[in-house]
């Protein structure tokens, strides 16, 4: 992982700040599952393989809601994320709707990247140990936003 994409710094700072390790950790395995799952399926499109729109829509609209229960958690004022890394995580969830959007009208392996490569990352910093989590790139902002923006 580059430690300095905007996405591991974003892990990072979510990571260090969410209130229980275990509520991390299932976070992390989850958003690892739904990137192993896009990532089959771009396998198995880029293979040939005649996958169903059905099947597409489905393992897309499950990383969709993922990323929605996620925005909706951190909108939550009582959330204990500083408002500005909330604000990012809103920022990257709106990111994730977008590109979803594009992958389903332009259904292409590569565009499914973009996606796993945010579910890794995140679910990276997630995971890490609360020593880790705690260490210098626990400081640094979570997304900004000409990052975001440049991701379009």
């Amino acid at each position: 992982m580059h430690h300095n994409s905007p996405y591991s710094r974003a892990a990072g700072a979510y990571g260090s700040t969410a209130a229980a390790t275990d509520q991390r950790l299932l976070e992390g395995q989850v958003l690892l599952i739904s990137a192993q799952k896009l990532e089959n399926l771009s396998l198995r499109l880029r293979a040939g393989e005649n996958v169903s729109l059905e099947e597409i829509d489905d393992t897309l609209a499950h990383n969709r809601k993922l990323w929605q229960l996620f925005l909706d958690t951190t909108m939550d004022p009582t959330h204990l994320l500083p408002q500005d890394i909330r604000n990012n995580v809103a920022s990257l969830a709106v990111y994730v709707f977008k590109r979803t959007q594009e992958v389903l009208i332009d259904t292409v392996p590569d565009k499914f990247r973009v996606l796993i490569d945010i579910n890794r990352n995140i679910a990276a910093g997630l995971m890490k140990k609360q020593a880790q989590a705690a260490g210098p790139q626990a400081a640094a902002p979570m997304v900004e936003k000409t990052a975001t923006d440049s991701m379009a």
